[in-house]
């Protein structure tokens, strides 16, 4: 009676969703943030549905195999716009955006309730580490320091601390490429001592990132400036959501992300949120000179780490429509992590000015050999896939001082699909005048 009882207890709880975020599917994830009912969890061990969202190439599968087992049992998959695995081919796929939530719900539910059994176990059920009867004593040990006690290999280390020249046990792991405070697909090999990155070694590339046709438009032909400002705005804010969630101002992150989705977006509504994130401290926590990068490197980055390191560098300063409007180049000096969200937040705010004068003279963009998106100017050759900066900024860096580093930077490949093309296509919705207040 009383395991019933829990039973339906659970079933009218929040649906603890982790998200595995695939090629092309941030849009699901930005779309569940956004649905009351549905928490999107940052381990899959409190989970008990993993979303799959988006396609997973074939050479990362065996990573997903280890998350889809870390979720504890009872628990189900859900494949929105991926294929998969062979070994859960029964399992519930779906295309459609609008039914995704009520899909995790009725799941939820049904798992819960006894009506759906668990999804099996992928991986075999033994240690990664061999240890039983193995070494000196029969325990994985070797000698005083070596082999692998108990299934862990020991904590040695012969090389200086970078921050004091302390000499501490490092920890070498493998992150990614569905780690949630790392960019989709983004994997490293990382070693740390006590909180800090001693080495950081890029394997994988973070997925491409798909813009929304209006870039891919401003290619063919003149657009209107007020509409591209706005998609430019909505992309900024969305990589907001992102770093505020990670920085645990989670109410702030919603605001973020539901001002991205707001159909009247307004520099109101940004301003709103500017104050609030000062009120926070959150520009607090970036300013302590971290992630700086120097001037080749912040070339490299292009977009707007370029200008927060002071490149005089935007295609719009060469379009007739933007000179128009009076448009300026926005710059900063420092370079580093701060330097980037305070140039994030201007240019935010200056495409929503931009956005409604030019909404007001009906201005078009009038060159279509180029164009400045989000991430950097798309002139004769897409903005290139920069990662591996991470090699070499990242190391002597503090765990959050890293993390908060690596989300201020947007350094992911663009997608040669549009964003409507990938199924993906923003929803805004009007999200009332309290919220906007």
């Amino acid at each position: 009676m009383a395991v019933s009882w829990l039973s339906r207890l659970a079933a009218q709880a929040s649906v603890p969703v982790f998200p595995v975020r695939g090629l092309h599917g941030e849009e699901a994830f930005y779309q569940l943030a956004l649905t009351p009912g549905i928490e999107l969890v940052d381990s899959p061990r409190h989970a008990s549905i993993l979303l799959v969202a988006g396609g997973v190439p074939p050479d990362q599968h065996d990573a997903l195999r280890r998350v889809h087992d870390q979720l504890p049992a009872p628990f189900a998959t859900l494949w929105y716009c991926s294929e998969p695995l062979a070994e859960l081919a029964s399992a519930t796929r779906l295309d459609d955006p609008g039914a995704l939530p009520g899909a995790l719900m009725t799941i939820h539910r049904e798992l819960m309730s006894g009506k759906r059994g668990s999804s099996p176990r992928l991986l075999p059920d033994e240690p990664p580490n061999p240890w039983e009867g193995l070494g000196d004593d029969g325990h994985g040990g070797e000698g005083m320091m070596g082999g692998v006690p108990y299934g862990r290999p020991m904590a040695m280390n012969m090389t200086d601390d970078l921050r004091d020249g302390l000499t501490l046990d490092s920890l070498t792991v493998i992150l990614g490429p569905f780690l949630p405070m790392l960019p989709p697909g983004l994997s490293a090999k990382v070693t740390l001592q006590g909180d800090l990155i001693q080495s950081w070694t890029t394997r994988g590339a973070p997925y491409p990132i798909a813009l929304e046709s209006l870039f891919f438009q401003a290619l063919q032909g003149p657009v209107p400036i007020a509409a591209l400002e706005r998609a430019r705005a909505r992309y900024h804010l969305k990589r907001l959501h992102f770093a505020l969630r990670l920085a645990g101002l989670d109410r702030l992150a919603l605001e973020a992300l539901r001002l991205a989705f707001d159909s009247h977006l307004s520099l109101k509504g940004v301003a709103i949120l500017r104050r609030r994130l000062m009120r926070s401290g959150f520009f607090r926590l970036t300013a302590t000179g971290q992630g700086r990068l120097d001037e080749e490197t912040a070339r490299r980055a292009g977009g707007v780490a370029a200008r927060a390191a002071g490149h005089e560098e935007d295609w719009r300063s060469e379009d007739e429509g933007y000179r128009q409007l009076g448009f300026l180049l926005l710059t900063q000096r420092q370079g580093d992590t701060a330097a980037r969200w305070r140039q994030t937040l201007s240019e935010v705010e200056q495409s929503l000015q931009l956005a409604a004068q030019a909404e007001h003279e009906a201005v078009h963009t009038q060159r279509s050999d180029g164009v400045e998106t989000p991430r950097g100017t798309w002139h004769r050759q897409w903005p290139e896939e920069a990662s591996d900066l991470l090699d070499d900024l990242l190391p002597g860096l503090e765990w959050d001082e890293a993390m908060s580093t690596l989300a201020s930077l947007d350094l992911a490949p663009l997608s040669p699909w549009s964003l409507e093309e990938t199924g993906g296509a923003p929803i805004t919705q009007d999200i009332g005048e309290e919220s906007r207040a």
